[in-house]
């Protein structure tokens, strides 16, 4: 009797596994053979979907922003939120799944300086991984600007400073722990009230 495989939904779990297994391990500690032990399928049937470690890991990342993007775009698109009420809710979200995924966060600064000391391109793979985030934060800025919900100014520049709260705590996460998450949603919060039109409209 054959047994019919849902491709698409294999190729999901290995991924998800996969996640598991880093976290755990570390990049490096991670193996073709533990991978497939973990999904309980044969290192030949892996293949057939990932031709090595590092294009699972790359996708394991893209699973998990991929996850963010779905939920950050049911927040966007609520039509009762106002532009402010927008960049608050998808910033806190992101800060609360970088907090849940803090040690996968360890093992991808582990991945990229591996990578960056073996000559690879890090700047291009980190943007191609928040490019998106830093659109949509511009997007709704300019909204929230147009709307006279913020001052006047440069949209671009107002994304980016709220960005590099975003990176800053992920360093904090991998490196530094200076900073808890209430500490950072709070200068979220400080960092949005701050560019009000009205302070009476936070």
């Amino acid at each position: 009797m054959t047994v019919l495989v849902d491709h698409q939904e294999r190729r999901k779990m290995i991924l998800e596994r996969a996640f598991e297994l880093f976290a755990e391990e570390g990049f490096s500690g991670v193996t073709y053979q533990k991978i497939a032990d973990r999904c309980g399928i044969s290192r030949t049937s892996i293949y057939k979907y990932f031709k090595d470690k590092d294009q699972i890991f790359i996708f394991a990342i893209k699973l998990s922003t991929d996850k963010l993007s779905s939920i950050v775009e049911k927040v966007v698109a609520r039509h009762e939120l106002t532009p402010v009420d927008k960049i608050r809710r998808v910033l806190h979200l992101t800060i609360k799944l970088l907090t849940d995924n803090q040690v996968f966060l360890s093992v991808l600064l582990e991945y990229l300086t591996s990578l960056k000391s073996s000559g690879g391109d890090v700047r291009h793979k980190a943007r191609a991984r928040t490019i998106g985030m830093r659109v949509l934060l511009t997007r709704l800025v300019r909204d929230a600007i147009q709307q006279k919900f913020f001052r006047k100014g440069d949209p671009e520049l107002i994304a980016s400073r709220l960005f590099c709260i975003i990176e800053a705590y992920v360093l904090n996460l991998t490196v530094t722990d200076m900073m808890d998450r209430r500490e950072c949603l709070s200068l979220i919060d400080s960092s949005i009230d701050g560019c009000l039109l009205d302070a009476g409209r936070a």
